[in-house]
């Protein structure tokens, strides 16, 4: 099993060629060209989604913590409680149904290739985190100024990216509750 890498970003999985191939065959957009039939492209994503998440699942390929955003309740703030898959499930999709779903896609993306920032934003935003592993209580403070800089900064506002950050400060080692923090003050900053 040859592995290759998707693309630069440190944070974009490292794919096999069969892995790399279901990819291509993945239209990962959101907003569809006008034109574009949605029903179709939800079907002829079903096959290549599932085959690659059975893929990657095998060889354990994704990052325990890119998983728990999607299966722990903790990195799902706000009024709707439980996990984005429980969520999920609450509208009336599990397991392949939930998979192949559209508006799962954005975690699809998350899975493959981490946060989707400017380049830029994400080597500031790590540049202040440093070295996870020394990253502590204190320094929190210092990270939600900097996020809020980063947002202002980039134009960054709205909803979708503010969950952006949060899973690049997954992706960086920060625990859930500092993650969370990166959220809010993405949030914040993107209100003012």
């Amino acid at each position: 099993m040859t592995m290759l890498s998707s693309a630069m970003n440190r944070h974009h999985l490292k794919l096999t060629e069969e892995e790399m191939k279901l990819v291509a065959r993945i239209d990962l957009r959101d907003d569809l060209p006008i034109g574009t039939d949605g029903h179709s492209v939800y079907l002829s994503n079903q096959e290549p989604i599932l085959a690659l998440l059975r893929s990657l699942i095998a060889r354990q390929g994704i990052p325990k913590h890119r998983i728990e955003y999607w299966t722990d309740p903790r990195h799902n703030p706000g009024r709707t409680r439980g996990s984005h898959s429980d969520i999920f499930a609450r509208n009336g999709s599990e397991g392949d149904e939930a998979y192949t779903h559209p508006h799962f896609k954005r975690f699809l993306r998350y899975f493959l290739y981490g946060a989707d920032l400017p380049q830029a934003a994400i080597e500031e935003f790590e540049a202040q985190v440093g070295n996870p592993e020394w990253f502590g209580g204190s320094d929190i403070i210092a990270l939600t100024k900097k996020t809020r800089e980063i947002v202002r900064k980039y134009r960054l506002k709205g909803g979708r990216y503010s969950d952006q950050f949060h899973m690049l400060a997954l992706d960086n080692g920060l625990s859930s509750d500092n993650a969370n923090s990166v959220r809010r003050a993405a949030v914040e900053s993107g209100r003012r």
